[in-house]
């Protein structure tokens, strides 16, 4: 494939930018391991993670994103926000505290928020994670970072909403613009919360009403509209890919050298399966005039039985003459609850009776032209739909609007963000896939059989990794690579995954997986005989030594940067 000069960078590795996908913990951990992996690697008489300027972070990354630069910012070294961050992962239950916030008696820290588990977990997340810090702290960058991006998405126009350090960029969107000012008062646990608020598991946070607090005059001074829902970045790109691409240069002329893509996400998804057909037999086969029959019929009864029993009831202390006694009690107490049990069965009944009626005068105020398809549903004779039919024309929808939304969707959104660096041959030698699953032996033989990009013979002669799973890669780091990319996205660590050493294996796939992108990417800037600055070249030839170097110790020990 030939290459233009424009496309290659000059210094490969000078300026790069990290983007940290979203999946709760699983990839606050996957992310915390790759950058620890970054810091290890020297590069210039520096570690290479101090090249990274800018930081891109959805959803479970933001957790990473924004600690690591907080922390950054207030001169604590790698190591201590390692330990950190750690410790709060391998401790903290966010979900058991969050619903625990929610009780009447638990302790609300912001009067100005509602009461609900995405600002359970914004109090969190500022008690356990910053400390009451704001975007002012971030107003004049101290670290190697010149931009950072927390990304949400912006449920009024079906957009990012993007949380910036001061200078990077719009803080906010095009509709939604935040003033300076403005975003100095914003708490960055309320961003990692609107980041991080996936759908289903949380409701939206309300810009500006759940991002107030005591010493915010301006948030306050904003103008009384109706608030606007934000959510998790993931909806919107769950790799953060676009927030860097729109960052200074152009398409022609890239800003960074290299982008590296940290992503726990998976391209696969479970296929679509029919409900399967179960055969017909008792209940199931009964069908809905079948048992409006029966409830009718049961219905009869009882409104015999009770008023008879009632009546028996009450007329059996007589024979007692209405002593004072144990069995008068019993017999006037059940006829009258029976009694009152029946007159609330007939007004609930009654009630149940109108609600055809008013879901129907409902939809049709909602919608007028709901009549229209409510005539053609009536061609359906529902009274002889039994359950056993039922039961499949219920839940193949339901099944299919469920993948729809959760698998579907965000596979469509995160291939047409890969592609924007991946079908441009300008981002060749200027990205880095570090992808969860890439060292599973599934994900392995599929790139063998199907390489993202065609290696030149000279990479190929030089290249460490021959295209045999268990020669290069190792039933140790597979099975441990498998592990970490079946984890589930939580927020939390149960006793089990404790017990299972979970977190050590996400942290210790992410310093694997990205040490063997990182020669991947050394052999082909290397060997491919690209023009890059001859000054730069030894200093990435002693960075592929240590790389190779660290990846013989990887497959004989992946834990041992733990």
């Amino acid at each position: 494939m030939e290459t233009t000069v424009a496309e290659v960078p000059f210094n490969p590795l000078e300026k790069i930018a990290l983007s940290c996908s979203g999946g709760g913990y699983r990839a606050a951990a996957f992310h915390l391991g790759t950058m620890s992996y970054l810091h290890r690697l020297p590069y210039q008489g520096h570690p290479l993670l101090e090249n990274v300027k800018m930081l891109s972070t959805v959803s479970g990354g933001t957790i990473t994103g924004i600690v690591y630069t907080l922390q950054k910012q207030k001169g604590k070294t790698f190591p201590e926000i390692y330990n950190f961050l750690l410790e709060r992962l391998r401790k903290l239950d966010l979900v058991k505290l969050g619903i625990e916030k929610l009780n009447p008696g638990a302790q609300w820290q912001n009067d100005n928020k509602r009461k609900n588990l995405i600002n359970a977990f914004a109090e969190l997340y500022d008690e356990y994670f910053t400390d009451g810090a704001t975007f002012a702290e971030l107003a004049e960058m101290h670290c190697h970072l010149e931009a950072v991006a927390f990304n949400s998405t912006e449920f009024n126009n079906a957009v990012d909403f993007r949380f910036r350090n001061r200078g990077s960029g719009i803080f906010g969107n095009y509709y939604l613009r935040i003033n300076q000012a403005q975003a100095a008062e914003i708490r960055l646990s309320d961003a990692m919360a609107a980041s991080t608020c996936f759908p289903g598991g949380f409701e939206p946070i309300l810009w500006p009403t759940d991002f107030l607090h005591a010493d915010s005059p301006n948030l306050k001074s904003l103008p009384q509209t109706a608030p606007v829902g934000i959510m998790d970045g993931g909806i919107y790109d769950n790799q953060g890919i676009d927030t860097i691409l729109r960052y200074k240069g152009s398409a022609d002329n890239p800003y960074f050298d290299c982008i590296i893509i940290s992503d726990v996400s998976s391209p696969y998804m479970n296929p679509y399966k029919p409900t399967p057909e179960s055969p017909a037999k008792g209940i199931s086969r009964i069908t809905l005039r079948q048992f409006d029959r029966r409830a009718r019929s049961i219905n009869r009864w009882v409104n015999w039985l009770v008023p008879c029993l009632c009546i028996f009831l009450g007329f059996l202390p007589t024979l007692w003459d209405y002593r004072n006694s144990t069995g008068t009690g019993i017999s006037l107490t059940l006829a009258a609850v029976l009694l009152l049990l029946w007159l609330g069965k007939i007004a609930l009944l009654r009630k149940l009776l109108r609600i055809p009626g008013r879901l129907r005068r409902w939809l049709l105020e909602k919608n007028p032209h709901m009549d229209f398809y409510l005539k053609k549903l009536s061609g359906l004779d529902l009274g002889e739909l039994s359950l056993h039919r039922a039961r499949p024309l219920l839940l193949d929808r339901l099944n299919s609007l469920i993948s729809l939304l959760l698998n579907v969707f965000l596979k469509v959104v995160r291939r047409l963000n890969y592609n924007l660096v991946y079908n441009d041959d300008r981002w060749r030698y200027r990205r880095i896939g570090n992808l969860i699953r890439r060292l599973t032996r599934e994900d392995y033989d599929a790139q063998t059989r199907r390489p993202v990009e065609e290696r030149t013979d000279a990479v190929e002669a030089h290249s460490l990794f021959k295209g045999d799973f268990d020669a290069d890669i190792g039933e140790n780091i597979g099975a441990i690579a498998e592990a970490a990319a079946d984890f589930g996205t939580t927020l939390w660590f149960t006793p089990e995954d404790q017990l299972g050493g979970t977190l050590d294996k996400l942290l210790a796939t992410g310093q694997f997986t990205m040490c063997f992108n990182m020669i991947e990417y050394l052999e082909n800037i290397l060997y491919d005989e690209i023009p890059i600055d001859p000054k730069t070249q030894p200093a990435l030839r002693e960075l592929l030594e240590q790389c190779k170097t660290d990846w013989a110790s990887f497959k004989n020990n992946p834990y041992f940067l733990i």
